[in-house]
């Protein structure tokens, strides 16, 4: 594919943004907005309130946010105020800044085809639906930039260039504490191109970078964010009993394995196009790709459109379709890439596809370590699995695919990607976001709704709601106040705005905590019960995001949300319809 401007990375990049300044306030995002609220307001002081956060307020220092994105999104605030879409907007240096690293690092490592896999990066599930107003994009922004600043300071001699690196380094780990493991990828490009010397340098720098800050919020805290949810993570400080450390080591292997088979599925969602891009390059017939191709839309289409009653295999609800389809397209996106690396580094190339690795057989290295480190780290470092979390294993698969792509095609035309894996993979990555901002937007429009219903009855008291995410940004934003056990006293004549919960309620949005709320009649009436229901049986909201099954999209069999709108008779008795969960908060 030719380079136009459609496709530079700077079009690409406004694209993007533009697709998510359309979307609604989702998951996280409302944690953000109050952590850019309070630091506009203070920026000395950013972890120095609370927070409503699932159930209860509780101090901002417990919530996970590292700094970068909140003070950048603060600086927003105080320029247009807290204006969702030109938030959105103010975002666009982040994801500018990954389309130009990742085009850079195309250029460098897989010139041949960077182009197209660009394109498939930045318009698929692994970028266009996943900016929002959270940390990943942006963190993985600056880290590739962090790599390409190391990369051409190896190339130029230049110590101020490893030195801009490290910094560079340093704040993409204060931007989401995953990018951690920048320093050890920045190490192995240092033995593998034989560039220590400076690699040692952008890792001191990146490492000070980091530890400054902590320090500075140790002092004005007595704590460090980063140690407190890392002991957090780990389940506390360590015992002193050894009995005690074993145990904790087991359950925490038991969980990350556990974590593996969720994190294949995300991949099989936000990288599927670079693993059909990729297949035709390491062997596979181009028929069977056209019927993987065929077999993979029918399957999304019955995910999609399905109800999931209709998805199951196997007696007594066994393992979903969904399941199955997104954990195979993950396996499969693995299975091309590790190929992929083989041909590149044990020269088992297809039959008569002769290619000579000699001048650039550390390339190949680079990105094959690069690829592990992030296998490991992800399942090392993250806390819950989500879409999020393979955001950086996708993008080094694309530029290893690319790369075998490239060189393959070079030595053997009939081995070049299939015409139709670009346009189908856009394809998805929009219908992909369309959904996901659908499923944004009704939360949303819940909140409003429940708004007007208390209008046209005329208001008087106060109006409660419970729920969390976006759908408790839009209640605030509509006057409503959170319920909080213990806390709030709900009067006659007051109003509340519940989410009718299934009775089986797993990890389902609104998502209340480990409360689940019902009313009771003799309590409160019913005025209206607002359902959003509609013909598309596929959510992201919080398939995508982090759920008890998680896959990047799942089916439903109830409506998408249903709200009640309640007038209070005789005052709500939380001890009477608190009810306790078990579902697992991220």
């Amino acid at each position: 594919m030719r380079r136009s401007w459609l496709t530079s990375p700077t079009a690409l990049a406004v694209f993007v943004t533009l697709a998510n300044a359309a979307k609604p306030v989702v998951v996280d995002d409302t944690a953000y907005l109050l952590f850019a609220r309070q630091i506009a307001a203070e920026p000395w002081n950013p972890y120095g309130f609370e927070l409503f956060w699932y159930t209860q307020p509780q101090p901002a220092m417990t919530v996970l946010a590292p700094p970068v994105v909140p003070y950048w999104l603060a600086a927003g605030v105080r320029l247009f105020g807290e204006n969702v879409p030109l938030l959105k907007c103010w975002l666009f240096p982040f994801v500018w800044l990954f389309a130009r690293s990742a085009d850079a690092l195309l250029r460098r490592y897989a010139r041949q085809t960077g182009t197209q896999v660009l394109l498939l990066l930045l318009v698929s599930p692994t970028v266009l639906p996943m900016v929002n107003l959270m940390l990943d994009v942006p963190a993985a922004a600056l880290g590739l930039a962090a790599v390409v600043l190391l990369t051409r300071a190896a190339d130029s001699g230049s110590w101020r260039g490893a030195a801009a690196a490290g910094l560079v380094g340093g704040l993409a780990a204060q931007t989401k504490y995953t990018m951690l493991l920048l320093p050890v990828v920045m190490l192995w490009y240092g033995l593998v191109y034989h560039q220590l010397a400076r690699t040692v340098v952008a890792v001191a720098v990146a490492v000070a970078a980091f530890a400054v800050w902590e320090t500075w919020l140790d002092q004005r805290y007595g704590q460090s964010h980063f140690v407190l949810h890392a002991l957090s993570q780990a389940g506390g400080p360590p015992g002193g009993e050894r009995l005690e450390t074993w145990v904790r080591i087991v359950n925490a292997l038991e969980e990350k394995s556990a974590l593996v088979g969720a994190l294949v599925a995300y991949l099989g969602g936000l990288a599927g196009a670079v693993g059909f891009y990729g297949a035709a390059a390491v062997g596979v017939p181009r028929r069977l790709i056209a019927l993987a191709g065929g077999v993979t839309t029918a399957g999304l289409a019955a995910v999609v459109y399905l109800p999931r009653r209709h998805t199951i295999l196997g007696p007594d609800g066994g393992t979903s379709l969904t399941v199955v389809l997104w954990w195979t397209l993950g396996v499969a996106v693995l299975l091309v890439t590790l190929r992929g690396v083989a041909l590149l580094l044990l020269r088992c190339e297809p039959k008569r596809a002769r290619i000579s690795l000699r001048s650039h057989s550390r390339d190949s290295l680079f990105l094959a370590g690069w690829l592990l480190l992030e296998l490991a780290g992800t399942v090392v470092l993250s806390p819950f699995p989500a879409g999020r979390r393979v955001v950086g294993v996708s993008v080094v698969a694309a530029l290893l695919v690319a790369r075998v792509a490239g060189r393959v095609g070079r030595a053997r035309p009939g081995r070049r990607p299939p015409t139709w894996v670009v346009p189908a993979g856009v394809a998805a990555g929009v219908l992909f976001a369309l959904l996901d901002g659908y499923d944004a937007w009704v939360e949303k429009a819940a909140a409003g709704r429940a708004a007007a219903v208390v209008r046209d009855a005329g208001g008087g008291g106060e109006v409660w709601f419970v729920g969390h995410w976006g759908f408790e940004f839009y209640c605030k934003r509509e006057g409503m106040s959170p319920y909080i056990p213990g806390r709030s006293e709900v009067r006659p004549g007051d109003w509340l705005v519940v989410p009718d919960y299934p009775d089986s309620v797993g990890f389902y949005r609104p998502y209340p905590g480990r409360l689940w709320y019902t009313v009771a009649d003799d309590e409160a009436d019913r005025v209206r019960t607002l359902v959003f229901d509609d013909a598309i049986s596929g959510k992201t909201v919080p398939a995508f995001y982090g759920d008890s099954e998680p896959v990047p999209i799942n089916g439903r069999d109830r409506p998408r949300l249903s709200v009640g709108v309640y007038r209070v008779r005789t005052g709500w008795h939380p001890e009477r319809s608190v009810t306790a969960g078990t579902p697992a908060a991220p």
